[in-house]
């Protein structure tokens, strides 16, 4: 295996609090070198470890346990398909995104698993195309009010993506939502799905996750030759993530000496008491928006997209402040 010390190669009996230094830990499960050989050829751009360890399959469920107690993120490469579901998944509640171009390639179930687990809190679907998703599945999904973003709906406006990721603990990434010719070694060969910068762009978001555990990737060969596109497009992915986690912030405009630090800004809706308020961090372009609890005379800060305080300004009330104040206001 080649290797310029990125990432660092360790046994996964070495993973410590020596390791808190890290970006994160990448844990291969497939065998095959290639995607961090292929990492090895890029270039780091601000000063942060990043750990590479091959625990085997029998030894992942412990490995991300480890790195969970830890605080450290896990990056797991999965190859073609996922670990039996229920071994990485925790047993208390947890939130999830999927990235999928739908339900007809899910052979690991997860989607299925996601929408019927009762420890999922929050979920969000993303990038999937609406003739490969089974009607009854997305039914399901709004039914229970997760969240779903179609393909078409980001294709003008990829950062409505990342209000989604921002406060998810677990990822799923599947590779064969790219399309086939940005990813021609694709398992399914679809014409249409996410180009390979927009996949990049994606992981940058998932980097920039404030409550991030782990995420997976899966839905590539595990063998490839070296220097293959699949290798590389997933290292170059790689690459935005940990880009974005060595220099993400944590913000949270439920917390006082937070929010000071936040510009307000009152959208009026033409009626008294019927303001918006969003809130924007100047440091990282985090947008906010809050969401009255009635029941309990509360207010709930929830992730929102500048293009939802454009739609606000414009005397509409966004989709997504609706969409919460349902589910908030739901009993």
């Amino acid at each position: 295996m080649k290797n310029k010390g990125f990432p660092e190669i360790i046994p996964a009996a070495a993973i410590s609090e020596a390791c808190l230094d890290s970006a994160a830990i990448i844990i291969n499960t497939t065998g095959d070198s290639s995607v961090v050989n292929s990492l090895a050829e890029l270039f780091p751009q601000s000063g942060y470890k990043v750990y590479y360890v091959e625990p085997g399959i029998n030894q992942l469920k412990e490995t991300i346990a480890l790195c969970s107690s830890l605080k450290i993120r896990s990056i797991v490469l999965c190859g073609e398909e996922l670990p039996e579901i229920k071994s990485i998944l925790p047993d208390k509640p947890y939130s999830a995104a999927l990235v999928s171009a739908g339900s007809n390639e899910d052979k690991s179930n997860i989607l299925t698993y996601l929408l019927e687990d009762g420890l999922v809190s929050d979920f969000s679907h993303i990038a999937y195309q609406s003739y490969k998703y089974d009607p009854k599945l997305l039914q399901k999904t709004k039914g229970k009010c997760f969240e779903d973003l179609r393909l078409g709906a980001i294709r003008g406006d990829i950062s409505k993506i990342e209000p989604h990721l921002r406060s998810v603990n677990y990822m799923f990434l599947d590779m064969r939502s790219v399309r086939y010719s940005d990813f021609p070694e694709s398992l399914t060969k679809s014409p249409n799905g996410l180009y390979a910068e927009e996949i990049c762009q994606i992981g940058r978001y998932i980097g920039m996750g404030q409550n991030l555990v782990t995420t997976y990737i899966y839905g590539y060969p595990s063998k490839s030759k070296p220097k293959s596109a699949s290798a590389q497009l997933t290292a170059e992915i790689l690459w935005h993530m940990f880009e974005a986690i060595s220099s993400n912030v944590s913000e949270d405009p439920g917390i006082p000496e937070v929010e000071k630090l936040l510009l307000r800004k009152i959208v009026s809706m033409g009626q008294e008491g019927q303001d918006l308020d969003f809130y924007t961090s100047s440091s990282t372009g985090r947008w906010w928006m809050k969401i009255p609890e009635v029941k309990n005379n509360n207010n709930q800060y929830v992730a929102c997209s500048y293009s939802d305080y454009i739609t606000a300004c414009s005397g509409e009330i966004p989709m997504r402040w609706l969409f919460f104040f349902q589910k908030i206001n739901h009993n």
